[in-house]
């Protein structure tokens, strides 16, 4: 699950994002490779002291876990709106569910226990932590729940593509501005913000609002950039020689 832009996921399938080092004549949009993602590599460097530490805990605990913390953090930001305090409480909570979706996938590899199932639980349990969140923060009355409930489409689509890359091209997609830890990062910069300065609004919108309306764009242009990378995998899967 992890790794920082989109970690949409390490999976506990062993499916690891790979950018195919093969030319396609088919016109590429700009910023495939943009997001956090880049810094991955660096992120399980770091992390990877704790894998001795987890050595007997089964992978699965790690992303159960993680959707718990989601949860918590969902609630959190739900009560928020009148209690600043709840909202920086939240940050820690979303950074380990970072650290938790990363870690699992590496447990799995690791200690040979990654399986399709393990993948899937992944997925699913990925999508029901950004409902969780997104969900809670809509419903703060800090946030705006029209641009909330389109933001939670908006991102259940990202993924949706992400995975559909997988289905149809054999590659989990993660490129793209809003991954998973791309959308992490700036909830908790928005939740540090609301905290310092919980009154401060631009044209009637709070921080948490503009996040949820920024959202929308950005995510669109993550599933732009998702289908563009899906169709340039295709394209080369047509030219090569059968």
């Amino acid at each position: 699950m992890l790794g920082l832009a989109d970690p949409e996921s390490e999976v506990q399938g062993g499916t690891m994002f790979r950018e195919s080092s093969s030319a396609s004549s088919h016109p590429r949009l700009p910023g495939g490779a943009m997001g956090i993602y880049n810094i991955k590599p660096w992120f399980r460097e770091q992390l990877q002291p704790l894998i001795k530490l987890l050595w007997n805990v089964h992978p699965d605990v790690l992303t159960w876990s993680a959707l718990g913390i989601s949860i918590a953090s969902g609630v959190l930001l739900s009560a928020s709106a009148d209690r600043p305090y709840l909202a920086v409480a939240a940050v820690p909570l979303l950074f380990v569910r970072l650290a938790l979706n990363a870690l699992d996938g590496m447990l799995a590899q690791q200690t040979g226990k990654a399986r399709p199932a393990g993948e899937m639980l992944n997925e699913v349990s990925d999508r029901l932590a950004d409902v969780a969140i997104f969900l809670g923060l809509a419903l703060s009355p800090a946030a705006d729940r029209f641009w909330g409930l389109l933001a939670i489409i908006s991102i259940l689509m990202v993924s949706h593509v992400g995975i559909l890359g997988k289905a149809v091209a054999g590659e989990r997609i993660y490129t793209g501005i809003l991954g998973k830890a791309d959308r992490m990062i700036f909830l908790m910069v928005a939740c540090l913000i609301y905290g310092l300065a919980p009154d401060w609004t631009f044209m009637g919108y709070s921080v948490f609002g503009i996040l949820l309306l920024l959202f929308v764009p950005l995510a669109s242009l993550t599933l732009l950039q998702r289908l563009d990378r899906i169709i340039h995998l295709l394209g080369e899967k047509g030219s090569r020689p059968s």
